[in-house]
């Protein structure tokens, strides 16, 4: 039989804990390295540098350095490896692995200089204007777990949640576990018991993800030159979100070390979840030539302020011996604000007899004060938890480019994302390691980068799973064109 739970009134905020916490606080606060092929190629260490599209997402004092209009943009092919490990003992080698593949475009710009002449702007020699769009984060991923678990499962969770509880204060997914007996009143209304709270045997687990989706954002930027010394630029940006995720825990195989007779052979529990939403920042910046070979860049963020529209449903299925049953939610929907931090970003470059650049790049921001809110939920207790886990983090960047032919320019990047746990042991740090090439044949320019990323980030099935590690690694290839008139 199938049970459908309705998602409204008190249930609604049961919805809203599950789903709005702090993880999607740091899920769209968080970027990554993208932008065009030269950009990336480098590291993305650019923000004393400018003529680049990407930089109006950046530092926007970047626009100011053009004297000459520009269009291009760029299409990226990425494929994505995850591999998970317990602690304890490594997830079954061949099951435990996922790849997933894409293909994006992750930036087109158009910008307009217009050189004014000293006698009507005096020191004032320009005034550029840029309009586009860049790719700020990737939502794409794939994870497969399977482990072998003695120690603990998904129905403990379930149980201890809902102990002391009736059932309409139940959690929804502690109502998906009673309509499809996974738990079971035992005589009270706030009491219950599982069919697998006396296994003290082995059980398989498998976790399955898909996510899909990202972070852009549209831009208009505005930028000014003095001197042909000091270039500032601003930017109104208009960043958007799209995010699915689908989640399925898999638990069956169940061997008692006691031969209890076992009615249930599986269950199962699946969620799904869609989020879009867009913002508003401003980003404001400068780039200084102290002489013709150093330069020095600053930017500064305003945090975001986004609109989140989520939509959430769930569903469970169990399988016993002489009977199967299953119950689903209806769907759930959420409106609700998030604050991103800010960011301060800070840049040196150095150009080498007009033939070299040597590029180096800071980014500071501070993920704990990332902050939800909503007319209809407080968010205190989501918010406080994301000051808990959450710090500030350093994002560095280094660049270098070489000029060998007056049409080829060969190039190579390093960046590192800092972690932003307070708990140096859950180290989610991010590397990049970068390498390009770029050509100009007249007024045309085509460019050129692989990127591989890798990072290793904990993760917990549930609220008192076995933790497992997960090695993301990412293989990247980003080709970019356009003209200049």
């Amino acid at each position: 039989m199938l049970y459908r739970l309705s998602l409204v009134g008190a249930l609604i905020f049961g919805l809203t804990a599950q789903a709005q916490n702090h993880i999607d606080a740091l899920r769209y606060s968080q970027e990554s390295l993208w932008g065009s092929a030269r950009y990336v190629a480098m590291g993305g260490a650019f923000g004393s540098l400018g003529a680049d599209g990407s930089t109006s997402s950046q530092n926007p004092a970047g626009i100011a350095t053009f004297t000459n209009g520009q269009f291009s943009g760029s299409i990226n092919l990425s494929e994505q490896h995850t591999a998970g490990y317990l602690y304890e003992s490594s997830f079954n080698t061949n099951s435990s692995f996922a790849k997933k593949s894409s293909t994006s475009i992750p930036n087109i710009n158009y910008i307009s200089a217009n050189i004014i002449k000293p006698e009507i702007a005096g020191d004032w020699d320009r005034l550029n204007f840029g309009i586009g769009y860049n790719k700020l984060d990737d939502y794409n991923k794939s994870i497969y777990l399977e482990s072998t678990n003695s120690t603990n499962s998904l129905s403990d969770h379930i149980l201890s949640e809902s102990e002391g509880y009736t059932f309409n204060d139940l959690s929804t997914l502690g109502q998906l576990a009673y309509y499809t007996y996974l738990i079971d009143t035992t005589g009270t209304d706030f009491n219950y018991n599982s069919p697998l709270e006396s296994i003290l045997g082995n059980r398989t687990q498998t976790y399955k993800s898909n996510t899909s989706g990202g972070k852009n954002e549209f831009y208009i930027s505005f930028g000014t030159a003095y001197q042909n010394k000091l270039f500032l630029g601003a930017t109104i940006g208009v960043p958007s979100i799209e995010y699915r995720e689908e989640t399925t825990i898999t638990e069956e195989d169940f061997i008692s070390i006691v031969n209890t007779p076992l009615n249930l052979k599986s269950f199962d529990y699946t969620t799904n979840l869609y989020v879009k939403g867009s913002g508003i920042n401003l980003k404001i910046g400068l780039i200084y030539k102290i002489d013709d070979a150093i330069r020095y860049g600053f930017a500064l963020h305003t945090p975001t302020y986004y609109e989140i529209h989520e939509e959430y449903s769930s569903s469970m299925n169990t399988v016993f011996n002489d009977s199967t049953h299953s119950a689903e939610s209806y769907l759930g929907l959420f409106d609700y604000g998030l604050n991103s931090p800010f960011k301060i970003m800070n840049s040196l470059s150095f150009v080498i007899k007009k033939r070299a650049i040597i590029s180096i790049e800071h980014e500071y921001l501070d993920y704990s004060i990332a902050n939800l809110s909503s007319e209809f939920y407080s968010f205190e207790n989501e918010n406080n938890t994301t000051d808990y886990y959450y710090s500030s983090a350093s994002n560095m960047k280094l660049g270098a480019e070489l000029r060998v032919h007056p049409q080829l320019s060969l190039r190579g990047g390093y960046a590192y994302y800092g972690s932003p746990f307070t708990d140096n042991s859950r180290n989610a740090s991010r590397e990049y390691l970068t390498v390009g090439f770029g050509l100009k044949i007249n007024q045309y320019f085509f460019d050129f980068a692989m990127i591989n990323s890798s990072n290793q980030t904990d993760f917990d099935i549930y609220p008192g799973s076995k933790s497992a590690i997960l090695d993301n690694t990412n293989g990247q290839f980003l080709i970019s064109g356009g003209f200049k008139f």
